[in-house]
């Protein structure tokens, strides 16, 4: 193998293709990544068995042929070199790195010893517009759960229904919820890793000039996500999903109209009193006002008001504040509806002018709760 790249493509690639690898890998050859050449293309493979990225670059290809190395060790030496011409070329099972005066070797494992990746039927692929699919996965996954003993609840469920697609995570406190206007060509009911749809996230952020996700199935119970010259594949969850939609509440007693940052400041104000109970935080909700509190005896307390727009009876409720404040970052719009029932029920949050998505998190019991 003999091939010349910029400095800067590669890098770019091996930050992209270290984000899948595990710091704990089951069996070794994972903490490898595999890099081979052929006509004109670098291809940048890594893999944490569930979730395998393939990312291809372009460069001068003189011999083709490819290689496993360290992918921490490789990272770090290119992450070291000027922004230049980088030289790889594999002789005796090594792969020698030169740069200008750099000049490094690394131990090699043979590209055999890393595990087959087959290859994708792109033809049938669901075509996706990057906006859609990046507003639905980044309205739900933060509210799945990152517990890896509930494998269920790590992932995200995807229904279609018509010409729409819901998208649902859950970990068992909060719930997110988003319909999209598309239709894929995939069965409906998959349970997708949340990971891997982070993963998809961000390879949407970094190539901004692409404008559409292919989507497909290859074989072996996996999924795969082509955007621009990566492809990422994961592995299915199997199992049932809870039936979510039961405990979206359909009547309130109260609705709270406010303006998220102000609500997201007076949460995180809150949040430093409520670390050390375990971030617990409570609204009062009397007249135009939400009051938000906390109250550690050994920390000290804290409230701040708001001025909101009210309609109905007003009351308390309670939350983690972590789940409020990760829903309120989440969110787009500059104004955030809140409905409520009672101290014990589920709260619900979701934009007042927009219909497809809404967020529950389910309250705390805390003494005094009605």
């Amino acid at each position: 193998m003999l091939i010349n790249i910029l400095q800067e493509n590669l890098l770019k690639t091996l930050i992209r293709a270290c984000r899948i690898i595990p710091s704990k890998p089951q069996i070794p050859i994972l903490q490898n990544i595999l890099l081979s050449g052929e006509d004109g293309v670098l291809k940048v493979v890594s893999t944490s068995i569930d979730t395998t990225e393939v990312s291809l670059v372009g460069a001068k290809v003189e011999k083709a042929g490819g290689i496993c190395v360290s992918s921490r060790l490789l990272l770090e030496f290119v992450s070291s070199l000027p922004q230049s011409t980088v030289r790889l070329t594999e002789k005796d099972g090594a792969l020698i790195i030169q740069c200008e005066g750099y000049k490094a070797t690394i131990p090699g494992v043979s590209e055999k010893e890393f595990p087959p990746i087959s290859e994708l039927d792109t033809k049938n692929a669901s075509v996706i517009q990057t906006e859609k699919i990046m507003e639905a996965t980044e309205s739900v996954v933060f509210a799945a759960a990152t517990d890896e003993g509930r494998p269920i609840l790590s992932g995200v469920k995807i229904i279609q229904r018509d010409n729409e697609t819901l998208f649902a995570a859950t970990d068992g406190y909060r719930l997110s919820v988003k319909k999209i206007d598309i239709k894929t060509k995939e069965e409906s009911g998959l349970l997708i890793p949340a990971r891997a749809l982070s993963e998809v996230i961000k390879l949407c952020q970094e190539e901004k000039a692409v404008k559409e996700v292919r989507m497909t199935r290859p074989k072996d119970g996996q999924i795969a996500f082509i955007v621009g010259d990566t492809e990422l594949r994961t592995r299915l969850i199997e199992g049932e999903y809870p039936n979510f939609e039961k405990i979206i509440p359909t009547k309130f007693n109260t609705r709270v109209l406010c303006e998220k940052d102000v609500l997201l400041r007076a949460v995180r104000s809150s949040a430093i009193f409520a670390k050390d109970s375990a971030n617990i935080i409570r609204f009062h909700i009397e007249k135009q006002t939400l009051t938000v509190s906390a109250n550690t005896p050994a920390v000290g307390e804290n409230e701040t008001d708001v001025e909101v727009k009210v309609d109905g009876e007003g009351g308390d409720i309670a939350f983690n504040s972590r789940f409020v404040i990760e829903f309120l970052s989440n969110c787009k719009e500059d104004e955030v509806l809140f409905e409520m029932t009672g101290s014990l029920n589920p709260g619900v949050f979701r934009p007042p002018k927009d219909e497809s998505f809404l967020h529950v998190i389910m309250p705390v019991r805390v003494q005094g709760a009605n």
